[in-house]
């Protein structure tokens, strides 16, 4: 992969701005620790950058009017406590 650049942990720390600029230009970043790959950093797809679709997601688990509980009321339950 011809645009692919690779730094350490370290320089990811000191230099985090560069790196970004790396990564805001397309490139994707791998960063080792002692000669171990341990992340890639990517630029975000184009999925990443719209907001998920929350309301047609629940509509497709639970229908378009779900008996006795709203989907806010449903939704809530899902997720738990925190």
């Amino acid at each position: 992969m011809s645009n692919m650049k690779s730094a350490s942990v370290r320089e990811v720390q000191h230099q985090f701005a560069r790196v970004l600029a790396w990564v805001a230009r397309g490139e994707e970043v791998h960063v080792y620790r002692r000669k171990q790959l341990v992340a890639k950093l990517v630029p975000p797809g184009p999925a990443a950058i719209e907001s998920p679709d929350f309301v047609g997601r629940a509509r497709r688990v639970w229908g378009k009017r779900p008996r006795g509980k709203s989907l806010s009321q449903l939704a809530s339950e899902a997720r738990g406590t925190r």
